[in-house]
């Protein structure tokens, strides 16, 4: 089990759960991250950004403050080496990952490079992430 300064790597879906206190799984995200150093893994870093900023009428956030709530919410974002996006593109075809699913596969390799553990809500995106090999977890789901 993690220890509390243990450092979580988290996918948009769960970045966006545990920012929006109305979101129907903020609870279950924030119970499971809460006391653990947090970070986006790589590329989410970026789709949260284009999420939190194209959300529908008040929910919407402006870039400077989307811009703020991630560098002050995931202050232990990861993101590729340089080495290892150079080497992605054959690991992905290698590894059969395919269309959309290669935005999943970015934001697994960041947490795969860097040995941490992926925090995601997403069902669809979890065969990704097995996939390429890296410890996620599926949170807030029936």
């Amino acid at each position: 089990m993690p220890t509390s300064a243990e450092l979580l790597l988290l996918d948009t879906s769960a970045a966006v759960a545990l920012v929006d206190p109305d979101h129907v799984a903020h609870d279950a995200v924030r119970d499971r991250v809460r006391g653990h150093r947090l970070g986006l893994a790589g590329h989410a870093e970026f789709e949260t950004f284009s999420v939190l900023t194209r959300l529908p009428g008040a929910k919407r956030v402006a870039p400077e403050a989307a811009i703020r709530l991630i560098q002050i919410g995931f202050p232990e974002t990861r993101h590729l080496s340089r080495t290892a996006a150079e080497l992605l593109l054959t690991e992905v075809g290698r590894r059969g990952v395919a269309g959309g699913a290669v935005y999943d596969a970015l934001v697994a390799a960041a947490a795969g490079e860097h040995a941490l553990l992926l925090v995601s809500r997403d069902a669809r995106a979890m065969a990704t992430y097995r996939a390429m090999g890296i410890d996620a977890e599926l949170v807030g789901l029936p």
